[in-house]
């Protein structure tokens, strides 16, 4: 039954005498998981990076400065929730947000979130970083420059890494949902 079916909606003599349904669409997505995977791969990569120079530096002695030592305490552990976050992959991160009863969390949902989270991480520690280098400080806590060396750098790189991969991968979602493709489907006579 199936698969005559499916031979009566592919049959083209049998579409053509039907008229068109407008109401009627079938839509094809052209996401490739592969690029959003390796977007979510490449921002894990970053993120940890600024995750484990924030810990280098918290063990080597930022632990000590009130404040600021609980405050790369937070982002050495919100680094390693993002990175798993982002591992894991946006099927399961959506699949355990339904299991835990949250919310219904569709996979595209579960990974722009994700990705979002990872660049409010970014954000938060870009702009920590600026204010350190201003004559108030942050809670009083200033540095010069790009000090310490070669740590400032790196982070900076990394947390700014992290902002640029997540904007191609919501632009790559933008442009691939644009493109979702609809076909009309003509009304088959049946009987």
């Amino acid at each position: 039954m199936q698969s005559q079916l499916a031979r009566t909606l592919t049959d083209d003599s049998l579409s053509e005498d039907a008229p068109p349904r407008p109401d009627l669409r079938v839509v094809a997505a052209a996401r490739s998981p592969r690029v959003f995977r390796t977007l979510g791969v490449a921002t894990a990569g970053l993120v940890a990076a600024g995750g484990y120079v924030h810990f280098c530096l918290y063990r080597h002695g930022y632990r000590t400065i009130p404040k600021i030592g609980v405050g790369f305490a937070l982002q050495v552990v919100t680094s390693a929730l993002v990175v798993v976050l982002l591992l894991l992959g946006p099927h399961r991160v959506a699949r355990a947000a339904r299991v835990a009863h949250l919310a219904h969390v569709t996979d595209r949902l579960a990974g722009i979130l994700t990705a979002l989270t990872a660049a409010a991480l970014a954000a938060g520690t870009l702009v920590a970083f600026a204010l350190t280098r201003t004559p108030g400080g942050l809670f009083n806590f200033r540095e010069r420059g790009l000090q310490p060396a070669p740590q400032a750098l790196i982070a900076l790189v990394a947390e700014t890494g992290v902002l640029v991969v997540v904007g191609v991968w919501l632009l790559a979602d933008r442009v691939v949902q644009g493109r979702l493709r609809t076909t009309p489907v003509r009304a088959v006579p049946i009987g």
